[in-house]
């Protein structure tokens, strides 16, 4: 059976979030998103999700701060950031973030996204990751 892949989508914009979604069910992801950076921490906080596909510019909880309070939480989800406008200060911080993939929101087609997307989703599941390290004694290197 082929794995579902799990992606959560984090905009302030309905007008970003319903077609996104559509897009990717329709492709057999599980979908769950978020309204602003506080919502969607806290959603990576109660589920795994293989990809999260993050606005910068929203209320409440700004993108890079939300991914920032992941990071420091231990979350590994890969992310994307989606930007209407990005700045010189917002790029090195997202690479200081080990954020890998920026796009300009309205200027990306949704397959060229689809296939970030699963490029990030197809490395090893996080569940498998976790497999293999947990049968690697401690003090071990990696």
């Amino acid at each position: 059976m082929e794995r579902q892949y799990r992606l959560l989508i984090i905009d302030d914009e309905d007008a970003i979030l319903d077609p996104y979604q559509a897009f990717f069910r329709k492709r057999k992801f599980h979908v769950d998103t978020a309204h602003n950076g506080k919502e969607g921490l806290e959603k990576l906080h109660q589920d795994e999700f293989d990809v999260a596909i993050v606005d910068i510019a929203m209320p409440v909880m700004d993108g890079i701060s939300m991914i920032r309070a992941a990071r420091e939480a231990g979350i590994d989800t890969d992310f994307i950031l989606l930007t209407g406008h990005g700045g010189e200060k917002e790029a090195v911080e997202a690479l200081n973030l080990h954020v890998e993939a920026w796009f300009y929101k309205h200027e990306i087609e949704l397959p060229e996204l689809l296939e970030k997307v699963q490029e990030f989703a197809e490395g090893m599941p996080l569940d498998e990751v976790r497999r293999v390290l947990s049968v690697i004694p401690e003090g071990e290197p990696v």
